[in-house]
């Protein structure tokens, strides 16, 4: 009996020393993203029909900027002056593994609006500083610090601020967006509804229902590793958004489901939202490229609805 008892204590260890490890190893999956400008020149090749370079010859000369986060790292970005005029500043987050480039094609969407233009890598990302991406925890408090830093350098207020983020980015700004301070206007294009949705939706789709027994061991490192709080999701924070917000996102979605965004716009006050449930039958964030009027429709009768201060004047 006491060899038994020693075989099943030494199998109990081993067990959990397999399982700390296949934890452990699956949230470097999670935590690191891989980023370059040679990938998203690809993406744009492949998916948006046309070039980075093309898609560059579009926008005004660009300035690089860098900003510190609140624990020193180095954000990096490009500052978009569209004329000497203008009144606003739109933000772009991206998506996660993507970087600022990623964001060139939201850009015909503000058309009508008098703004500049400001895109950015996250953190682990691009020519940003950092080892560990946070599931937008850490990167909404990263959106406020560029965005205080273009208040101070535009002498502008929050009022003349909008952000629109895509997937990871769009969650980021979400989950930013409860802060007390509010912007002009926020519109999130496919986000997730936390992170451990934003992972094991996938891998269900990869691995199967199994995955689901490792899922909270998994999260659990991620969150100790990057040093978050996983209940800092954008489904729990929308409720405390008070700023005009618009969601978008595809029924046709296959990798994050449209399901996530019926779920946060449930928690979103009623009076300053929208959600647009779209039903054109693309992927993940590909509204924009395939619909582009259609999507800039939307946009625009939002901001004239809820924030026309962004739209040109009227002659």
């Amino acid at each position: 009996m006491k060899i038994l008892k020693r075989v099943l204590i030494v199998l109990g260890l081993l067990i959990l020393a397999s399982y700390a490890f296949i934890c452990w190893s699956l949230s470097g999956r999670v935590l690191f993203p891989e980023s370059s400008l040679e990938k998203t020149k690809s993406r744009i090749v492949q998916y948006w029909g046309t070039t980075y370079e093309a898609s560059m010859a579009t926008m005004p000369p660009a300035k690089d900027f860098a900003v510190k986060s609140n624990d020193g790292l180095n954000l990096s970005g490009k500052y978009f002056a569209t004329s000497d005029s203008s009144t606003c500043v739109i933000i772009f987050a991206h998506g996660w593994g993507a970087m600022w480039a990623d964001m060139l094609k939201y850009v015909t969407v503000f058309s009508e609006c008098n703004c500049d233009y400001v895109m950015y890598d996250h953190r682990a990302h691009g020519n940003s500083d950092g080892i560990f991406a946070t599931g937008g925890i850490k990167e909404a408090d990263d959106l406020w610090k560029i965005t205080d830093w273009i208040l101070e350098s535009k002498g502008i207020n929050y009022s003349q601020v909008g952000w629109i983020g895509s997937s990871w980015g769009a969650a980021t700004t979400i989950i930013a967006a409860s802060d007390s301070k509010n912007v002009g206007f926020v519109i999130a294009d496919s986000p997730f509804q936390n992170w451990n949705s934003a992972v094991f939706e996938r891998a269900i789709r990869d691995y199967g229902n199994g995955i689901k027994m490792i899922s909270p061991g998994v999260m659990k490192v991620v969150s100790i590793r990057a040093g978050v709080d996983l209940e800092n999701s954008a489904l729990n924070k929308a409720s405390k958004i008070d700023e005009p917000i618009l969601l978008i996102h595809s029924k046709g979605d296959k990798q994050t489901s449209s399901t996530q965004s019926v779920n946060v716009s449930k928690n979103l006050k009623p009076g300053i939202s929208q959600f647009f449930h779209t039903e054109w039958g693309n992927d993940h964030v590909m509204d924009v490229i395939n619909n582009t009027e259609e999507y800039r429709k939307y946009v625009n009768e939002f901001l004239k609805e809820k924030a026309p201060q962004f739209l040109k004047p009227i002659n």
